[in-house]
């Protein structure tokens, strides 16, 4: 009977720690909502198109990133090199990667990365609509939702001050290591009432790949 009894008081105590985390994400997702510009005016961020201005740190080159996208499923980026493009296209579950003349079906790694920069665009009623699968720790001045899907999962760095996304981290398999992917935003400013980063701070490992500076945003329906 007394084992009985531990058996049923420790899984009480498991149901009612996740639902009281679970109350605290919501929580913060809310006013994450509330900072950005509210409900209303989030919900422009499921359909928009930008054009980024990027430095490639790799090189003393600088082009352009076309980006489209419509959540929470599609996601297109045209991303100009001075002597190429490359087109990536994420629709559902699947991706298609265009080199000039060359269209490939993405598989793999390379369908999960494309994945990623889908879904660190996630905003934080998108977000909302994913509550039972987030999970949040923290640190002294950031909240971290993390959020998987498969064999990829994001982590989502809150700033405890501002309720703004500072950090995106994304993570995939990749054989027997594991790659990981971080942007950096910067630089909010309202754009029809809606607060969004206008730079972009982009890695790969530890090396710092790209800068993007928003050049124009335009948002659709």
């Amino acid at each position: 009977m007394r084992q009985f009894l531990t058996i049923f008081l420790t899984i009480l105590f498991l149901i009612t720690s996740a639902f009281a985390q679970k109350s605290d994400v919501g929580i913060v997702i809310d006013k994450m909502i509330t900072a950005s510009g509210g409900e209303e005016k989030l919900l422009q961020l499921n359909n928009y198109k930008q054009t980024w201005n990027v430095e490639f740190m790799n090189s003393d080159k600088s082009g352009f990133d076309k980006r489209t996208v419509i959540l929470p499923e599609y996601f297109k980026t045209e991303i100009i090199y001075p002597d190429k493009k490359e087109i990536r296209i994420v629709d559902k579950e699947s991706g298609t990667k265009i080199f000039g003349d060359k269209t490939l079906q993405a598989k793999g790694p390379m369908l999960d990365a494309m994945r990623l920069q889908l879904m660190r665009l996630y905003h934080p009623l998108e977000l909302k609509k994913r509550l039972k699968d987030l999970t949040m720790t923290q640190n002294n001045k950031q909240y971290i939702l993390a959020l998987k899907n498969g064999s990829i999962a994001v982590e989502y760095i809150v700033s405890k001050k501002t309720y703004l996304i500072e950090k995106v981290i994304g993570r995939l398999q990749m054989g027997p290591q594991q790659m990981e992917f971080l942007t950096r935003y910067e630089d909010y400013k309202s754009e029809n009432g809606v607060l969004i980063p206008h730079k972009e701070v982009k890695f790969v490992g530890s090396m710092n790949t790209a800068i993007m500076t928003l050049k124009e945003i335009k948002f659709t329906k």
